[in-house]
């Protein structure tokens, strides 16, 4: 359907631009390239350390994963891409990422090699959009000890995971993708058990 309403409007001289699923494509990438040159540029003014031992967040469609792990190979602030898929497999999104890797140095050819892509595909709870008991129990602790509200779907099961991984980084920079029109949906989620 959105490719017809796109010839409809190249047949009216108009340009529409298709933007894929969670924005993953080369150029989407490029943007989480970006954001790991800014955060580079942190420790100059004392926001952040100089170096993470990885970066880690949570991975829907893959752009946020290529351009993390292309930005990461840019800076040099981490030597790891962490992803935490909260859908499909870790070899879905190998593939995934790498095409879109390919995708965005055919835009940028100037960026070098990424870093490596660590995948963890165990924390997806029952579903996509579905937490198990342990991540809403999570969620609420984070968000009733932080304020730190967190969405059920994305950045929630990331740092779920975070909290769960056997061999924890000493210093990770954590990624929040965003997510939060998924707890409005959810809206009972943060209620007290």
């Amino acid at each position: 359907l959105l490719r017809e309403v796109q010839a409809g409007q190249a047949r009216v001289g108009r340009k529409a631009y298709l933007i894929p699923e969670g924005g993953s494509n080369g150029l989407g990438a490029l943007g989480y390239v970006d954001a790991m040159v800014e955060v580079s540029e942190q420790p100059r003014v004392g926001l952040v350390p100089e170096k993470f031992d990885q970066v880690v967040f949570a991975c829907g469609s893959g752009g946020t994963a290529a351009g993390i792990a292309l930005g990461l190979g840019a800076t040099g602030l981490a030597p790891l891409a962490h992803a935490i898929a909260v859908c499909d497999d870790r070899h879905y999104f190998e593939r995934v990422v790498a095409n879109l890797i390919a995708d965005a140095r055919a835009l940028r050819p100037d960026l070098g090699p990424a870093v490596p892509l660590r995948i963890s595909d165990e924390f997806q709870g029952p579903g996509y959009g579905v937490m198990s008991a342990p991540q809403k129990h999570f969620l609420r602790e984070v968000a009733t000890r932080t304020g730190l509200v967190l969405d059920p779907v994305y950045s929630g099961k990331a740092l779920y995971a975070l909290s769960q991984l056997a061999s924890k980084p000493k210093r990770a920079l954590f990624i929040h993708t965003g997510g939060l029109p998924g707890l409005l949906a959810s809206s009972t989620l943060l209620d007290s058990e």
